[in-house]
């Protein structure tokens, strides 16, 4: 009973594990950043594109994406403007996913670096 109950421990983990993997991260300045009110989203271009981005991720555009609509839009809006207009190097990283639009990665958080 205890070797299965490992063994599906074992199956949980490395799932997880994969999912995580599937994540993207990219390390970038930010090279724009767009609004569009129709879908309530905010798109950002990262210099450089996108770094391991899903197999959702389409090819009309090398940016992740949010939804004004999530419970911290506003603070990832103004942090990400911040370090847009500072000219500041951002650790973006996505959710492997492409939930809030469905041809670009969801960004999951990012992080301001100073440099």
């Amino acid at each position: 009973m205890t070797k299965i109950y490992l063994q599906m421990l074992g199956v949980i983990f490395g799932l997880s594990l994969s999912s995580m993997a599937c994540a993207g991260l990219t390390i970038a300045k930010i090279g724009s950043i767009l609004v569009y009110e129709q879908g309530d989203l905010v798109y950002v271009f990262p210099a450089g594109g996108v770094k391991d981005a899903p197999a959702c991720h389409g090819g009309n555009g090398n940016y992740l994406s949010f939804s004004m609509k999530r419970p911290r839009a506003k603070e990832y809006y103004a942090g990400l403007l911040m370090a847009f207009a500072a000219g500041k190097t951002v650790v973006l990283r996505g959710t492997g996913e492409c939930n809030d639009q469905p041809v670009s990665e969801t960004l999951m958080y990012f992080e301001v670096q100073d440099n």
